[in-house]
């Protein structure tokens, strides 16, 4: 976005007008605190920032009041967007995402461990209290890849009767690969090195370790494997 910015102002001819274009483009992206919400950034030399105005490659939308993003660097961010609402923490150590979307909804709580890489992922949390969103160390996640910690709809049966499983976070263990286009549902628990294969739907708690799971839903396809991210000779 910001290579784009810098092409049209170098198409616009005065210098008046690119001054003010630019002016503009700072305060759209500019983050609004207000009810208590607040971002604190923990810089290597142990020193902090609160509130910044921009952070590069993040857009944050804060909309209630008493959320929080907490954020251990060094991260590196590439166009990714956090919208939280009402009580809401992110709590991010250092890491690399790309792509990466959160909708974090009354009191939900997101931990992405340090030397995790994401691709592109969507995470949805709405419509329920107190949801959360575990990720382990040296994880890494792929693009295209869906995860909700809710049905974001209440579904009734014929007498009106509320019939939603109860509330259930997702956990991804330390040292896991999730493929490409996966989706991962609330209940959803992968333990420790473990591989989950392109476009794979887990939505309960894997019971084995060390191992490659698959299919729609995910089934485990080996075991007493491991893996790193290196090329194969």
């Amino acid at each position: 976005m910001q290579k784009f910015m810098s092409v049209i102002c170098y198409f616009i001819p005065f210098k008046k007008l690119r001054k003010k274009f630019r002016a503009l483009y700072v305060k759209a992206n500019r983050i609004k605190y207000r009810h208590n919400n607040k971002i604190i950034i923990h810089l290597p030399n142990g020193k902090t920032i609160t509130n910044p105005h921009r952070i590069p490659e993040l857009k944050v939308h804060f909309n209630g009041k008493n959320s929080t993003i907490e954020l251990f660097y060094p991260i590196k961010f590439k166009t990714c967007e956090f919208h939280l609402i009402n009580d809401c923490v992110i709590t991010i150590h250092k890491s690399c995402l790309n792509y990466t979307k959160i909708e974090a909804y009354n009191e939900s709580v997101v931990f992405i461990d340090e030397n995790t890489a994401i691709g592109g992922v969507r995470v949805h949390m709405l419509n329920e209290k107190g949801t959360s969103l575990k990720i382990g160390k040296d994880v890494v996640l792929s693009y295209d890849i869906e995860i909700y910690t809710t049905d974001t709809h209440p579904i009734f049966d014929m007498n009106g009767k509320c019939i939603n499983n109860k509330k259930s976070c997702v956990s991804i263990g330390n040292h896991c690969w999730i493929g490409a286009s996966c989706v991962l549902l609330k209940g959803a628990n992968i333990p420790e090195n473990c591989i989950l294969g392109h476009s794979s739907v887990c939505a309960s708690k894997l019971s084995q370790p060390n191992s490659i799971y698959a299919g729609n839903p995910c089934k485990i396809v080996k075991s007493d494997i491991t893996w790193h991210g290196g090329i194969i000779d």
